[in-house]
């Protein structure tokens, strides 16, 4: 249980500007990909379990992020020793667009079984391909940095001045109006 958010907000902000700097080379290049690494993963650890509060406002918990996705290859199998060859086990040159909700992008990371860094010429990190243990025979997502960035900005921003709660009469769990003053 969260009971004071912002010792999870706080960090996400500085995640997200640590991340947007962060420059890979080849004195500290692990250095800095391990760093990152656990940025990504505490970070979207953090907004999962946020998204289980009353900590974030309904429109940052209905958040939606733009994913790349590429299918497995027919006879694919992704396994501990081959998780990094992504060319041999999904079709890159077939990029489909999704549209997929905050929560399962934190799934994938927190999941994820195939997680590989995608780094610019000049050594920035430019995204993420990823892709849970229950999703590597199906699909790779590839995540922009800048989604990311935004989405742990969004999430380390959003106090939320008010809410209505109302019960759901089929779960009976308390939930967040947005639409009721």
């Amino acid at each position: 249980m969260i009971h004071e958010s912002r010792y999870w907000k706080q960090p996400l902000l500085r995640s997200a500007r640590w991340l947007e700097k962060a420059l890979v080379d080849e004195a500290s290049g692990e250095k800095i990909l391990a760093r990152a690494e656990r940025e990504v993963f505490i970070g979207f650890y953090a907004v999962r379990k946020l998204l289980a509060t009353f900590k974030l406002s309904g429109t940052t918990k209905r958040l939606t992020c733009q994913l790349i996705s590429y299918p497995a290859k027919s006879k694919a199998l992704v396994d501990y020793f081959n998780r990094s060859d992504i060319d041999e086990h999904y079709d890159l040159d077939n990029e489909i667009r999704e549209t997929r909700d905050v929560g399962f992008l934190c799934n994938q990371v927190v999941h994820s079984f195939v997680f590989i860094f995608v780094t610019g010429e000049s050594g920035s990190i430019e995204g993420i391909f990823v892709s849970s243990d229950t999703m590597r025979h199906r699909r790779l997502y590839y995540v922009a940095l800048e989604s990311i960035v935004q989405l742990f900005r969004a999430v380390g921003r959003d106090y939320p001045s008010q809410q209505h709660y109302v019960r759901n009469v089929q779960s009976g769990q308390w939930e967040v109006r947005d639409d009721v003053p």
